[in-house]
């Protein structure tokens, strides 16, 4: 009788869950839209304070400003929005709700039902898959080591920054931002420092560049001008300040000096081309091409005939003879397949010669004689990419990711390539 008694009253209360917001007067998202706009306004005297501070310059400060403003503005809107009156039919509605869930849930208790079960004590319940996932297992005690170094020696900077970065990885982005705050407060020196407080800055606000984001690229640019993180988010404040001319050339400029084998260079390459083509350009003329140090092709490097031969050619009949060098060695690899930097060759040959898809094939047969060799993977990743063999791509950007470290910059890049992958594909 007792066990009734408790289901009737379980019952009641799930009834009253279910029908309370049917009942109660409406309020809408008014609370949430409220606190936004509160954020909003804080960040708008915060910016203020560090204009008058000196931190950032009038242009800096007019571009975050409308940058912020916008969003207030939406907020405020969506206040507008909520809070309307509810509609009669809601009360039907709670009451009918009301008779179906007991009606329902008694006979599905009676079917499934089993009061008759003995409890199961908590140390024989099998633990979660997560608890048992070797690699979460792993990245956790990493994360939780690193939490033990911060304590154990608060003032080192590294350790700080060692917890930020693991942070930054694990999606924790608040946490990232006080260890690398107080990171960067210990040692203000350390430029790399400076770039991932930065970047967990810009991640908090949604991607938005703020000036404290900003002060601190530029912090790092100072003391490293070839910083590839602080130059690409400076040109991604430049996009969201209305200067999109100016970020493409400073995306187009990063892209030419990465290397080859950089894991980010597929993310800022995706930028160049989507500026490129908001702004009307082609983004061919915007994309560095790849420069193959191999003009060699065949096995071996040009003679000096070679070379006279080909300072003799004029532009269409040097292309020519660079192309038949690359069949040459095509040929040559087909009775060889066996030769891994015959194949890399080839792959780079291609790419010079602006075929991505038969580099990409090329990149394909080195990875089945070398499979975890990383930067052959990252560039069949890219050259796939390109030709639009995403799901190539995507399964090569995956394998890069596995032999990559979680707790390196290259890991999330790498992560970001897969995301933009998915979405495009979403969006087909």
């Amino acid at each position: 009788m007792i066990f009734w008694i408790i289901l009737a009253a379980l019952t009641l209360a799930l009834i009253a869950w279910i029908a309370w917001p049917l009942l109660r007067p409406g309020t809408g998202n008014m609370a949430g839209a409220e606190y936004d706009a509160a954020v909003y306004y804080d960040q708008l005297q915060e910016l203020e304070r560090d204009r008058t501070r000196g931190l950032i310059d009038e242009t800096q400060a007019e571009a975050a400003r409308g940058e912020i403003e916008r969003r207030l503005l939406a907020a405020g809107r969506a206040a507008g929005l909520s809070g309307k009156p509810r509609h009669q039919r809601h009360l039907a509605l709670a009451a009918l709700l009301a008779i179906l869930v007991p009606l329902a849930s008694v006979p599905l208790y009676l079917d499934l039902g089993r009061p008759s079960l003995p409890n199961q004590p908590f140390a024989l319940r099998e633990a979660p898959p997560e608890a048992t996932d070797g690699v979460v297992a792993a990245a956790r005690s990493r994360l939780q080591e690193a939490e033990a170094r911060a304590e154990e020696s608060p003032d080192d900077a590294q350790p700080w920054f060692d917890l930020g970065r693991l942070r930054l990885v694990a999606g924790d982005v608040d946490g990232a931002e006080i260890a690398l705050a107080r990171a960067r407060e210990l040692d203000p020196t350390r430029m790399e420092i400076a770039s991932a407080h930065g970047e967990s800055l810009a991640r908090i606000s949604d991607g938005l560049v703020t000036p404290a984001a900003r002060e601190a690229f530029e912090t790092a640019l100072a003391g490293n001008s070839g910083d590839p993180r602080a130059r690409y988010f400076l040109a991604l404040a430049d996009y969201q300040a209305g200067y999109e001319q100016d970020a493409l050339e400073a995306w187009s400029s990063l892209a030419g000096d990465a290397p080859a084998d950089a894991p980010w260079l597929a993310t800022v390459r995706a930028r160049v081309t989507d500026t490129a083509r908001e702004l009307g350009h082609d983004p061919a003329d915007w994309l560095p091409r790849t420069v193959a140090a191999d003009t060699t092709v065949g096995g071996r490097g040009p003679t000096s005939e070679d070379i006279a031969a080909a300072q003799n050619l004029n532009d269409d009949e040097r292309q020519a003879m660079i192309q038949g060098m690359v069949d040459n060695l095509a040929a040559r690899l087909e009775d060889e397949p066996d030769d891994l930097a015959g194949w890399r060759m080839l792959a780079r040959s291609w790419e010079t010669l602006g075929n991505p898809g038969a580099a990409a094939q090329a990149y394909t047969r080195a990875i089945a004689l070398e499979p975890d060799h990383a930067e052959t993977l990252l560039r069949a990743a890219i050259t796939s990419a390109e030709s639009g063999d995403t799901v190539a791509a995507r399964a090569h950007f995956v394998r890069v990711r596995e032999l990559i470290p979680p707790e390196a910059d290259a890991y999330r890049m790498v992560s970001e390539a897969i995301a933009r992958l998915d979405a495009d594909s979403g969006e087909r």
